[in-house]
């Protein structure tokens, strides 16, 4: 009963509401042969399908996420610094900690970790600025003063203020380097996203020991696994994370930052 309800619940979720309609219709075109007419609608439903309805975007994106192999802390080299790049969290003026956390959360928790392991004696963090009412808000800086008025931290901690992209990161860690004398640092991003990271930081000359996190592979995660399931948002946000990083290597390498 409860399995019959759970279904029923997800049924009349607006994206399956989606999927079903657009499947009912194509099935009366099909039965009434009129058929001919069907090629695009019934290519966008099976893209549909496809999508949400299998790990077919969770098999595209494991082709980021396993370029670089997956770390164990204790294994993991003492370093100079922990380099925490922004995605998984923004400012906020409603929240009472000051920031959100986003779906790239895992970045934080994994540089904190670190952090509490002993990893090294600073924790560097990025991220990008959210324009409001003529002022520019920091994401580092928000989680920053957060971390200062209610944790002990073992390190030392530095916001890199507003960051454009990943380029900006690592142009601003590159400097930070020099300045300091840094030779290795461990670098806290993304699974899907640290192939491109790796490439942007060692152009301008950081080779970081990568630490990637926040793996969005569904096969990786714990529960059953289907290979055919109703309709899950999920697989259309996988995808986009698949593809903003495809796109994004294009770019990337187009302007000669990898």
């Amino acid at each position: 009963m409860t399995l019959i309800l759970k279904t029923l619940l997800h049924l009349i979720q607006p994206l399956s509401i989606v999927w079903l309609v657009i499947g009912l219709w194509l099935l009366r075109m099909i039965f009434r042969r009129r058929s001919l007419n069907l090629w695009f609608p019934g290519g966008a439903w099976l893209l549909l399908t496809l999508l949400t309805c299998t790990p077919f975007a969770s098999w595209l994106i494991s082709g980021l996420e396993d370029q670089v192999p997956r770390v164990r802390l204790a294994e993991l080299p003492q370093s100079e610094a922990i380099v925490c790049l922004g995605g998984g969290f923004e400012p906020s003026l409603v929240e009472p900690a000051g920031f959100k956390l986003q779906a790239g959360a895992d970045r934080l928790t994994t540089a904190l970790t670190l952090t509490a392991e002993g990893k090294a004696p600073l924790l560097i963090l990025g991220g990008g600025g959210y324009p409001h009412e003529g002022r520019v808000y920091s994401e580092a800086d928000a989680v920053s003063d957060y971390l200062r008025s209610h944790v002990t931290l073992k390190s030392e901690l530095l916001s890199m203020g507003v960051c454009k992209d990943t380029h900006d990161e690592a142009v601003k860690v590159a400097s930070l380097s020099k300045e300091r004398g840094f030779s290795r640092l461990l670098l806290v991003t993304s699974a899907n996203h640290m192939p491109r990271t790796l490439a942007t930081f060692k152009k301008v000359g950081i080779n970081a020991v990568p630490v990637p996190c926040n793996y969005l592979n569904s096969l990786n995660q714990l529960g059953e696994k289907h290979w055919f399931h109703l309709p899950s948002s999920r697989g259309l946000e996988v995808f986009g994370a698949w593809l903003h990083e495809t796109v994004g290597s294009w770019v990337y390498y187009f302007r000669g930052w990898v």
